[in-house]
């Protein structure tokens, strides 16, 4: 593939990206709203994120026999627009099950959507400027947090919370059409296609290894995400007009972090820019433990700008693991591995949130401590994983 060709291929999956980042991100911060409309309580906002990533593990563990075979475009396509209509459904959920249904339905269609882009991304990219790449693939989610996130709360403040859902759709179709139009065909995989599965993919130790580095990364992270709206408004007072320009700031920093890192790693390896971004994530967690002195924007940009700096680094990484011929089949086995750990984290602190008398969540330090652990684990594991990726290994 040409290097005009690849630039719009990764300029295609980045606002995929953004649609998919939004309606999954969305939904953490509009939490208290649902609840509100919906009639359920704060502490059950983890079991939309659990929904949504127990269907997407299902999904990605039915396509990952097939979706190398066939021709990536297409299977695209088909994916997102199951997605779109996913989203667009939970504009008719009357009460919890109902939304957790429509979240369910989008998650697992938005999984294999994900896969498939990001395979694109490594088809069309060289191994050692993959980092770069999926750094330009990543603005999505600095978008996200940046325009989409805070659109999301003005939208559903200004007309109610199916608003962000109708917008959230329409931009998915939006990015249907562009890829329809712009995106060639790639079947260059094809060649190589034969029938793959999970465990001939665990059978080689690269591959147990990213698996557990996703796996830990996400889970770490997604223990707070998902509360960060919640804990931030009923604990330590945040007023809720301000809270789309916190995820603004977040999202700016995010923005700015990936690409910094995403070079840095190209040229001098993912060890450092991972520490730097697992130092940040650290920094961020620290009010849940009761630890907010001074402006609480500051530990929110930490742990945004962390977080997606650490998901860049690693992404980089992993890339390097699969062969041409099972990349979105691996993609979907992360996908998979991914979604377990986010919807274990989102059961894990269900199970240690409560919601006190006078509305505020309790439980979020031992959240806190268990989410610290991981982050400090995560360089451990990234380590191993270096000596079995030969870009790396080899330097």
């Amino acid at each position: 593939m040409n290097v005009p060709s690849a630039s719009r291929s990764i300029a295609l999956i980045a606002c995929v990206q953004f649609v998919y980042i939004v309606d999954f991100m969305m939904v953490l911060p509009l939490g208290p709203d649902l609840a509100r409309a919906l009639g359920f309580g704060s502490d059950r906002l983890g079991w939309l994120t659990a929904a949504y990533t127990i269907a997407s593990v299902l999904s990605a563990a039915l396509a990952m026999r097939w979706l190398d075979r066939f021709e990536r475009k297409r299977a695209l396509l088909v994916a997102l627009a199951l997605c779109a209509l996913a989203t667009l459904a939970a504009v008719w959920a009357h009460d919890l099950t109902t939304l957790l249904l429509a979240r369910a339905a989008a998650g697992f269609f938005g999984g294999p959507a994900v896969a498939l882009g990001m395979a694109i991304v490594i088809d069309s990219t060289a191994p050692q400027a993959r980092g770069a790449a999926i750094a330009k693939v990543m603005i999505g989610f600095s978008l996200a947090a940046i325009a989409g996130v805070p659109a999301a709360l003005e939208l559903a403040r200004l007309g109610g919370w199916t608003l962000p859902f109708i917008v959230t759709a329409l931009l998915a179709a939006l990015a249907w059409l562009a890829v329809a139009l712009v995106l060639p065909e790639m079947r260059t995989h094809l060649a190589q296609t034969r029938r793959l599965s999970a465990r001939m993919l665990l059978a080689r130790p690269a591959v147990r290894i990213a698996c557990a580095a996703q796996a830990l990364s996400q889970f770490s992270a997604f223990l707070l995400i998902p509360h960060f709206s919640a804990y931030w408004l009923l604990n330590l007072g945040f007023a809720r007009e301000r809270l789309g320009l916190l995820y603004l700031a977040g999202g700016a920093c995010a923005f700015a972090l990936i690409q910094l890192l995403g070079r840095w790693t190209d040229r001098r390896g993912p060890w450092l820019p991972a520490l730097l971004a697992s130092s940040l994530l650290a920094l961020g967690a620290l009010p849940f433990l009761g630890l907010a002195a001074g402006p609480l924007v500051l530990p929110f940009v930490c742990f945004m700008a962390g977080n997606a700096g650490r998901n860049v680094t690693l992404a980089a990484v992993t890339s390097q693991v699969p062969e041409p011929h099972e990349r979105a089949g691996f993609m979907a086995l992360q996908s998979m591995v991914q979604d377990m750990a986010i919807a274990a984290a989102a059961l894990v602190a269900s199970g240690l949130l409560c919601v006190g008398a006078d509305g505020a969540l309790t439980g979020t330090p031992q959240l806190a401590v268990l989410a610290l652990a991981g982050i400090a684990a995560l360089p451990v594991v990234l380590q191993l994983l270096l000596r079995r990726v030969p870009v790396w290994a080899a330097a």
